[in-house]
């Protein structure tokens, strides 16, 4: 308009020339359709919400190394959440969105573009039910969004440069996001959750819970030492140290409750691991259930048991005359006497190959019982062996001689 203006002035003249020319410049179709844009209006943001997680911006990523992305962004907090996925549909939005509403509630505003995912009647009908205000941005204006859009961007740009696969790009590029301070010198972990995530920056720093610990002991240091207090006095246990460590497995009434052991490493100021004695297992302790245990030099490994020939019995005054056996007469038979009772007391014994572990399980003994040869088979013998009938439960046998004294062992 102003190129015509200043065209139509070096050759001709006449009143109210500039209006005329400014009148069929608007006028023009031609003009009209191809002219420049308007100059942008200026930028008019949300405004602030009251609380975290109360407006949530949410965006699809598409086709971004060989997946679709689902965006969110908190627009109090700027806490970002990115999911990976297959499909765009508005079923797995929402599914989605229900996870991550499950962790932090369901907010009161959405804020999305005009996607068929997010104007779909399954996503408009899924808000209505959950109380949920959905926003859809002006179609092709991605500042009404702005939110969301940056941090697609961001994202992008931290993939493209990052040498780790996607989703460990992803969750790298999350963990630095969440705990990156704002401009008001809280990260968005601290202002939506209120505490403040750990990452590798902070192991740079001194832990928290550390400095706590360190006052603690001081602080009870002094009051133990102090005069107004008592202190009491506790068995400080070192490795070989000897010990009664607490039994609490099964036992019986007559049974002994602390048993012997040594100290074989400490695990902490209160936890002590102990080594049962001789040959016992390992067992973890606190110093509650440990007492100290004078006279060690019984915990050396007995090891075999040899008799001197000095401590063997002395020969009988009177020594029974000696009665030389009949070389036709039977041997007596051997009848088992009932089994000792078995202790309930666990035995400390290590297995292994050269020491099988076998069952000490208290067994019924067996029942034999027998009449005399004579009722049994009478004169009756074969190839000169005498046949014994016997009752060995619950079977009844007949054998030789021989076969019974294996039969009863």
């Amino acid at each position: 308009m102003q190129r015509m203006k200043q065209l139509a002035r070096t050759a001709v003249y006449w009143p109210g020339i500039d209006s005329q020319i400014m009148d069929l410049c608007r006028t023009c179709p031609t003009c009209a359709e191809h002219q420049s844009n308007p100059p942008k209006a200026p930028v008019h943001p949300w405004m602030l919400p009251e609380k975290p997680w109360s407006q949530v911006h949410i965006d699809h990523a598409v086709n971004f190394m060989s997946h679709n992305w689902l965006v969110l962004i908190d627009a109090y907090s700027k806490y970002p959440i990115i999911h990976q996925t297959t499909s765009t549909s508005s079923k797995a939005t929402i599914q989605l969105l229900e996870e991550d509403f499950a962790h932090f509630g369901f907010p009161h505003t959405i804020v999305s573009d005009n996607a068929t995912s997010f104007s779909s009647g399954d996503f408009q009908s899924w808000c209505q039910e959950h109380g949920i205000t959905h926003l859809a941005r002006v179609p092709y204006h991605p500042a009404t969004n702005e939110a969301a859009e940056h941090l697609v961007q961001s994202f992008k740009k931290s993939l493209r440069k990052s040498s780790l696969l996607p989703k460990s790009a992803l969750q790298e590029f999350l963990m630095m996001y969440r705990r990156t301070p704002l401009a008001s010198g809280l990260s968005p972990n601290e202002i939506l959750n209120g505490r403040q995530i750990r990452s590798l920056i902070d192991i740079l720093k001194p832990s928290p819970v550390h400095i706590a610990q360190g006052r603690q002991s001081q602080t009870t240091r002094a009051e133990t030492t102090s005069s107004s207090s008592v202190a009491k006095v506790l068995h400080s246990y070192k490795v070989g140290t000897p010990v009664y460590a607490a039994y609490y497995g099964p036992r019986n009434d007559n049974d002994p409750r602390w048993i012997p052991a040594i100290v074989k490493k400490p695990l902490g100021a209160r936890t002590i691991l102990v080594h049962v004695c001789p040959r016992g297992p390992v067992w973890k302790r606190h110093i509650e259930q440990l007492r100290p245990r004078y006279g060690a030099d019984q915990d050396a490994d007995p090891g075999e048991v040899t008799i001197p020939e000095s401590t063997t019995h002395p020969p009988l005054q009177n020594p029974a005359p000696s009665v030389v056996p009949d070389a036709t007469a039977q041997p007596p038979l051997q009848i088992p006497g009932p089994a000792e009772p078995m202790s309930r007391w666990p035995q400390q014994t290590t297995y292994g190959p050269d020491n099988p572990r076998r069952s000490r399980r208290q067994r019924r003994p067996r029942v034999i019982s027998w009449t005399s040869e004579s009722q049994l088979v009478g004169d009756l013998k074969l190839g000169g062996e005498v046949l014994c009938v016997c009752f060995v439960r619950p079977y009844w046998h007949i054998v030789t001689r021989k076969s019974l004294a294996f039969l009863i062992k």
